[in-house]
């Protein structure tokens, strides 16, 4: 898996434009429905993150670019095992693609307080997170990033997937799935990478 993140802040007015005519219909149109000009940007920059990544897995040119939803909303490739992930958040856009379905979650790293814990992390993830900010943020983009791989997405149980970060890594009580976490002063970003068999609907 190749993950790719970006700040809206790096392009200019011309390269958006460029970046939004690239857009298929579909994703203009979600770029188009968001109200203020950063989560526009957002929006068109996660796709362009997406297409160059898928790109330079398949080498093949960026106008030949195609992504296809299934069921669930997931984005892939049609024809190829080239599944896709896409998050936004504040000022930065990321991206992920790998050869297994996968999900991504980026956060602004910023105290958003702790009054969603107990309505989304089992006892032992409580305990795991006490009162640090941080580590609520860690849990959370991690079960965003299993429901997105999943594809339930966020109106998915939290409770049904849950983590032990520790020294040795991060595991979940489903089996399949590779995760990781990265926590800079700016965002933090997790991923979900099922190694097993998924069947698009």
């Amino acid at each position: 898996m190749k993950i790719v993140i970006k700040n809206i802040g790096d392009f200019t007015p011309s390269e958006y434009e460029k970046m939004y005519s690239a857009m298929s219909p579909g994703r203009r149109k979600k770029a188009d429905g968001y109200g203020r000009e950063s989560d526009i940007k957002l929006c068109i920059l996660a796709d362009h993150i997406a297409r160059s990544l898928v790109s330079e897995y398949l080498n093949i040119p960026d106008e030949k670019v195609e992504f296809t939803f299934a069921g669930n909303g997931k984005p892939y490739v049609a024809g190829n095992d080239c599944f896709i992930g896409i998050s936004h958040s504040g000022h930065f856009a990321a991206a992920a693609v790998s050869g297994n379905p996968v999900g991504i979650d980026i956060e602004e790293n910023k105290n958003r307080g702790l009054r969603i814990l107990r309505r989304t992390a089992t006892d032992s993830e409580i305990e795991f997170v006490g009162s640090d900010p941080q580590r609520l943020l860690m849990l959370w983009t991690l079960k965003e990033a299993h429901l997105k791989c999943t594809g339930e997405g966020i109106s998915g149980n939290l409770k049904s997937v849950s983590f032990e970060i520790g020294e040795n890594g991060i595991v979940s009580n489903i089996p399949g799935f590779i995760y990781s976490c990265r926590v800079t002063p700016d965002y933090i970003i997790s991923s979900a990478e099922n190694t097993g068999t998924e069947t698009r609907e």
